[in-house]
């Protein structure tokens, strides 16, 4: 018996099925696993070629189809919602795979989470970085205040790098997996290639956009109609590429997609739908869509046609810029209120209203931020 421990098995389901592979073709077969403990039990064997597939979804879904069976497939292993399969088939005569569909929403989901952390932690260093080097800049003494909870400064220190180190490891292993679970398909996210047109062109940056997505769409579509075609959209998304061309009337659509489903990007394009843009696979998942069609005064074009999906996406976007902005502002605001008393108590200083200055920039920032997702929520709300 072997037992063997892999406590990340899950980020990386395509090395996880490799590594089983190759652990039953040195002659080790996979006996059981404990999921909760990450551990996988194997006795010794003889040798065989196997492949193997992970699954993630409900656990009363996993009953092997009369499709899978007859390509080979059988159910080994299941525990809570993930399920293992093995073919002993050749892999060039196996015909057809279980689904990745339910693995990929799972990972996806788990991206974002850390996604969410990491800029979390970022965001919160950053304040305190900046003020630092201010201070080293403009050779201002930095005191440290001594305090009777070190232990707990320093943990709280510790843990924070730690859960900044896995946030970074999983995000890379998640995406990489994802790329791999992906390969040998289409991929819908990516806009298609664009050439830089011959004539005439200018580029045109829109900062914070995707807290106020329809004066975006306002803007580009009377573009189009004074005959600057959009183009190309840059990587991050504020910078937009256009030629001087023929008026048109287009219609734009920003659509925000924390997790979109596998055929979101198809069952548009399917619609009339042209992706110009995508956001990376990050926190922020934007799409900008577009469509040339007919002027209808009062009744453009939309992505979505039921008002109500219309408004709760909306609310998706206000809700989830509230809540990561929110506990940033109150972590600025505490020390706001610090660095006013130590202002009050200990007089001014240029580096002491430098870092209270900033720190109330960030609030004012975050707040508007905020605050423009909520009135865009509103102006739909209206209509």
């Amino acid at each position: 018996m072997k037992k063997v421990f892999r406590p990340f098995w899950s980020y990386d389901l395509p090395g996880t099925e490799a590594w089983l592979a190759g652990m039953a073709g040195r002659g080790w077969q996979l006996t059981q696993w404990n999921l909760l403990l990450r551990r996988f039990t194997f006795r010794q064997a003889e040798p065989v070629q196997l492949t193997y597939q992970l699954d993630y979804g409900p656990a009363s879904r996993f009953k092997v189809a009369s499709s899978l069976t007859a390509a080979g497939w059988t159910k080994q292993l299941q525990q809570g919602q993930w399920c293992l399969y093995k073919n002993d088939q050749q892999p060039s005569q196996i015909k057809a795979y279980p689904s990745r569909k339910d693995v990929l929403k799972r990972n996806r989901i788990i991206y974002y989470v850390f996604m969410g952390i990491l800029v979390y932690l970022l965001l919160i260093a950053l304040i305190p970085l900046l003020i630092l080097s201010f201070s080293y800049s403009q050779n201002a003494p930095v005191r440290i205040q001594p305090s009777p909870m070190w232990a707990v400064t320093w943990t709280a220190a510790a843990l924070a790098v730690l859960l900044l180190v896995l946030a970074i490891y999983s995000l890379i292993k998640l995406r990489a997996a994802n790329n791999a679970l992906l390969h040998g398909h289409t991929d819908m996210t990516k806009p298609p290639a664009t050439h830089k047109p011959t004539g005439t062109t200018m580029a045109r940056m829109k900062l914070g956009w995707m807290y106020a997505p329809d004066r975006l769409e306002q803007w580009l579509e009377e573009q189009e109609l004074l005959g600057w075609n959009l183009y190309k959209v840059s990587l991050g998304g504020t910078l937009f590429h256009f030629s001087q061309g023929r008026s048109r009337t287009m219609h734009y659509h920003a659509d925000y997609q924390v997790i979109a489903g596998e055929g979101y990007f198809e069952l548009h394009q399917e619609a009339g739908w042209s992706k110009l843009y995508s956001s990376p696979f990050s926190l922020q998942k934007w799409t900008l869509w577009g469509r040339e069609g007919q002027h209808s005064a009062g009744h453009p074009e939309q992505l979505y046609s039921d008002p109500l999906h219309r408004l709760k996406h909306a609310r998706k976007i206000a809700v989830s810029y509230t809540a990561l902005f929110l506990p940033i502002m109150l972590l600025y605001s505490v020390n706001v209120t610090a660095f006013v008393d130590g202002l009050i108590r200990d007089g001014f200083t240029p580096s002491r209203v430098w870092n209270t200055s900033i720190l109330f920039l960030c609030i004012l920032l975050f707040g508007l931020l905020t605050g423009r997702s909520w009135l865009y929520y509103r102006r739909l709300k209206k209509q």
